[in-house]
């Protein structure tokens, strides 16, 4: 049977039900449209009178049944006769009643049925609404305030939040009971304290730690700065190109600064340690990279990192030499001879010191990278072609995930790498415990933040917010349940900043294509705070941290806490300012026209290079959400994601 004849079925069954009493339920407090609203006063009127040939229906048979109870006194032939005039005119009446219920019962079949088809197609263009909204919010089209309210408007805690919140909290808490570490061998203080051989070995040799750092930087953000649908060839062969030259010129500039701390210029000795340093100056330029993603040509990026460097060199420097943050004990001061006081290497700090330091290199480079958008986003903002180009395909958002694996996997080793010894295998369970909480909370914050669905920015993202935050002095001091809190917090604040700073520092121009902002300065700032809480709680509690004297790790004693929250101050002034002077240099370099965002300006492409890089979105959709949009969006489409300057 065909699905009209059903349609007639159910529509001829309707027309011969009685209309209940109980009023229908309005939806137009739901939708405000004046169709709507005439459409239901269209069927109110049609089940009152309806209800009102019910009654007549009803009246009709109560005469009849009155009729016939008042013929009980008659004799048995006239009763018969009038009873049989009586149902002749009840069943007249009754017929010609019955068939007008059902004329209007059939009529208001039609005017729910008309009812049905609106709130579909109104909850259909509804949804196509939120899509495009959405799209528009991640291509910038709509502003921070619109943005806002719109994600405040679909936050939703299900339970999917509830009880992965509960479950990730019972561990948190578990941990900060029972779990600990064991105190270092070869103390007084330890001496009842289990150990097993090796304890006060590295982790891993040099370079082992130095193949992880560098997969950490090539795979890690090369793959994680994919995401973009037209620039994944740049994304990777310019991570290739700065990685090469940065980690030269770092090694370069490490030894100069190390000289001059020592007082001593002449030749230097390389050895597997400088591996290491000249990869953390490589990452340093790598996060900036990311804050103007699509913007710079491969000549201003090298420019940028023989600038960058020096000035993060500058910033270690001081930080490790006159900010005693990192240092080991000094040598004897001979007033005679004027010399000494200058730090010594037989000691646990390497003279570049944690190396993945929170507030050096995450903090340094995320906030230079900002400052270094800023004069960049006005110059190119109003006039610069291809901004719908800065969004993703489904395709390139898995790519980017590569990245965040990898990334997960290695950053216990970058974190690690130049920390002294004895503390190593701390600094690296501490990370891992960190970034497996950071990620259960991304996701818990994602969900919520983002309507109740995930978003790739998030998890591409804010997952590895815990490495950052326990990238300094914390992660050699703290329990594992405390390092822990710190990646959930980490990890809270970075999906927070996603969803609602971007947006904000969007509106007032400034072009963060990766959001570099969320997932290295905001938890940088978290590491380097929790640096300085857990060192001044260390020295407040104990001389000794696992069986180990605190002064051996931080010479200048309970001081040590300030002078750490001196050093993220200097690293602000000096990430700040010069990365505001660098933009105004390469702003005044840069085309105001220039074309963003796409790898046809500096590769050969292949010839499928337009239909591969927008093949999803005419498929239909994006891991994250869309593109899209008109008018400033300006057709993207379908499936491309975002705009991740606004990352909202």
């Amino acid at each position: 049977m065909s699905t009209g004849g059903l349609q007639d079925l159910r529509r001829e069954h309707y027309a011969e039900l009685p209309e209940p009493k109980k009023e229908p339920e309005k939806v137009q407090h739901v939708i405000a449209d004046q169709y709507m609203k005439t459409l239901e006063q269209y069927i109110d009127r049609l089940s009152d009178h309806v209800r009102k040939i019910q009654d007549e229906e009803l009246a009709v048979t109560n005469q009849f049944s009155a009729a016939l109870l008042s013929l009980q006194t008659k004799s048995h032939e006239k009763r018969r006769t009038r009873e049989d005039v009586a149902r002749d005119v009840y069943q007249k009446k009754i017929s010609k009643i019955r068939d007008k219920r059902k004329k209007y019962r059939e009529m208001l079949y039609d005017a729910h049925a008309e009812r049905k088809k609106l709130i579909d197609s109104m909850q259909i263009q509804k949804d196509e609404d939120d899509i495009l909204r959405r799209k528009l919010a991640k291509l910038n089209a709509l502003n921070a305030g619109e943005t806002s309210r719109e994600q405040r408007r679909t936050a939703l805690v299900d339970w999917f939040a509830v009880v992965f919140a509960i479950l990730q909290l019972a561990l948190i808490i578990i941990y900060a009971l029972v779990a600990d570490y064991r105190a270092s061998a070869g103390d007084a203080t330890s001496a009842s304290c289990a150990d097993y051989a090796g304890r006060l070995r590295p982790v891993a040799p040099h370079y082992q730690f130095y193949t992880d750092v560098a997969l950490f930087a090539l795979v890690g953000f090369g793959f994680v700065m994919t995401f973009l649908r037209k620039y994944q060839y740049s994304a990777i062969g310019y991570t290739l190109l700065v990685v090469a030259f940065a980690f030269q010129w770092t090694i370069v500039v490490a030894h100069f600064f190390r000289m001059a701390a020592q007082q001593r210029f002449s030749d230097f000795v390389l050895d597997q340690q400088d591996l290491l340093v000249g990869m953390y100056g490589a990452i340093v330029v790598l996060i900036s990279y990311g804050a103007v993603l699509g913007v710079l040509s491969a000549v201003q990026l090298l420019f940028v990192a023989l600038v960058e460097v020096v000035v993060y060199g500058i910033n270690v420097w001081l930080a490790t030499r006159y900010l005693w943050t990192y240092q080991n004990a000094l040598t004897p001061f001979d007033e005679a001879t004027g010399t000494g006081g200058v730090p010594t290497l037989a000691g646990p700090w390497h003279a570049f010191g944690l190396g993945g330091d929170a507030a050096h290199v995450h903090v340094f480079g995320a906030y230079f990278g900002l400052a270094l958008a800023i004069p960049l986003s006005k110059r190119v903002a109003a006039r610069g072609r291809g901004h719908d180009d800065r969004a993703s395909s489904y395709t390139s958002d898995m790519f980017a995930m590569v990245g965040t694996v990898f990334m997960f996997v290695l950053w216990p080793s970058f974190n690690a790498a130049l920390a002294p010894s004895a503390v190593q295998h701390r600094v690296v369970v501490n990370t891992v415990l960190s970034l497996c909480s950071s990620v259960v909370f991304a996701f818990l914050g994602s969900r919520v933040f983002r309507g109740g669905k995930f978003d790739m920015i998030d998890i591409q993202n804010a997952t590895l917010s815990g490495g950052v935050g326990i990238g300094s002095a914390a992660a050699l001091l703290v329990s594992p349940g405390s390092a822990m809190i710190i990646g959930a917090v980490c990890a809270v604040l970075s999906t927070l900043g996603y969803a609602y700073v971007s947006p904000l520092l969007a509106k007032r121009g400034v072009v963060d294509t990766r959001g570099v902002h969320n997932a290295h300065g905001i938890p940088g700032l978290v590491g380097a705070v929790a640096s300085v809480v857990s060192i001044a709680i260390a020295y407040d509690t104990s001389p000794f941290v696992y069986g180990q004297r605190l002064d051996e790790l931080f010479p200048q004693g309970a001081t040590t806490a300030a002078w750490h929250l001196a050093s993220l101050l200097v690293t602000l002034l000096l990430a700040i300012p010069s990365g505001l002077v660098l933009g105004l240099v390469l702003a005044g370099c840069t085309s105001p026209t220039r074309r963003l965002y796409s790898d046809e300006v500096a590769w050969r492409v292949s010839g499928d290079f337009e239909l591969s890089s927008t093949e999803d979105d005419d498929d239909g959709g994006s891991g994250g959400g869309g593109g899209g949009g008109g008018g400033a969006a300006g057709g993207a489409a379908g499936g491309q994601r975002r705009v991740r300057a606004p990352r909202a």
